[in-house]
């Protein structure tokens, strides 16, 4: 046990990042351990399939030796000092594990794991509430700004990612995701006579903000037992109908058309929408979206490429290769 902690302390002061690495280079670092599964090979070897973290993006690992043992040591969400090979496998690096020491959590950085987002997220929200009261709604200003300005909320809106893996799946990505739909929804507006842009300003902001809850980033991105339970798109729901119930008077139409576009966001039933897009800004909404989050998964798919292959290694969200012009 002793050589374990001799060796997890050379690698305590994290130098190298996977953006650094290259085909056939020796690797000596840590990363964290976003996901690890035992899986067996065509052989039907056993091996272990790991991926792979840091500050700078994600790699595929696998261990091929003492599969069980080293399986053991540690869990998914820990920091682990490995040593192997890098190697390109489907035109995406790979690392081929020889060793693995899980690193004690409170000597560990997590600045250093954790994937880097936005450092102006401060003027990002001072952007957004900003946005809100210019509204012309007194209504819809009043709701939003009332949730903006709940401090919990606004500490928690700062850092939350948008997503656990696949899109703006890093520290202040949902409120990344938020603004761009708000761009997105000035682009839309002046080309659809009749659409509420008060209303899609909202939904733009709120339609994911249960997440706050849903999921954890104080260390690895996983989910809550709120989340697991209950889900983003309830808790949004939640949170808004809270504040509603502290405002007198609030319109019955205001407050049905807020909550539809939370609750029908994901478009259809299937997806995890409990109604599906029943008015127009939710059917906006629900596209814009879809849109956004597609485009910012796929960019990150790509700017990870390290290959000069023509076509993207392949992206699992969206069962499909991308062609690299």
């Amino acid at each position: 046990m002793a050589v374990l902690t001799i060796i997890a302390r050379i690698f305590m002061s994290k130098t190298l990042f996977v953006r650094d690495l290259k085909a056939q280079d020796t690797v000596r670092t840590s990363f964290l351990v976003k996901s690890k599964t035992l899986m067996t090979a065509k052989n039907g070897k056993p091996f272990l399939s790991l991926l792979l973290s840091d500050s700078s993006g994600d790699l595929e690992g696998r261990v091929w030796e003492g599969v069980e043992e080293k399986a053991l040591l540690f869990e998914e969400g820990q920091v682990v000092a490995v040593s192997g090979r890098a190697g390109q496998f489907q035109n995406r690096l790979q690392l081929a594990i020889d060793s693995l020491v899980p690193l004690p959590k409170e000597e560990v950085n997590l600045v250093d794991y954790l994937p880097e987002g936005p450092t102006n997220t401060e003027e990002m929200y001072t952007e957004l509430l900003g946005i809100f009261r210019g509204l012309s709604n007194s209504h819809v200003r009043s709701v939003g700004l009332a949730l903006l300005e709940d401090e919990e909320i606004a500490v928690r809106y700062k850092v939350c990612p948008a997503a656990k893996t696949i899109h703006h799946a890093f520290l202040g990505g949902l409120l990344s995701h938020s603004l761009q739909l708000i761009r997105l929804v000035d682009v839309i507006v002046p080309l659809y006579p009749g659409v509420n842009r008060d209303l899609l300003v909202f939904g733009a902001a709120f339609h994911d903000f249960g997440k706050i809850y849903e999921l954890t980033y104080q260390g690895a991105f996983g989910y809550s037992d709120e989340g697991k339970l209950v889900g983003h798109i309830t808790i949004g729901a939640i949170l808004i109908d809270r504040k509603i119930q502290a405002m007198p008077g609030f319109p019955k139409e205001i407050e049905m058309q807020l909550k539809h576009l939370v609750l029908s966001h994901h478009g259809r039933l299937e997806y995890g929408s409990p109604k599906k897009p029943a008015t127009l800004e939710a059917q906006i909404l629900c596209h814009l979206d879809d849109m956004d989050s597609k485009i910012q998964s796929i960019q990150t798919l790509l700017n990870q490429e390290s290959s000069d292959s023509h076509w993207s290694s392949y992206h699992k969200a969206y069962d499909q290769y991308y062609y690299r012009p």
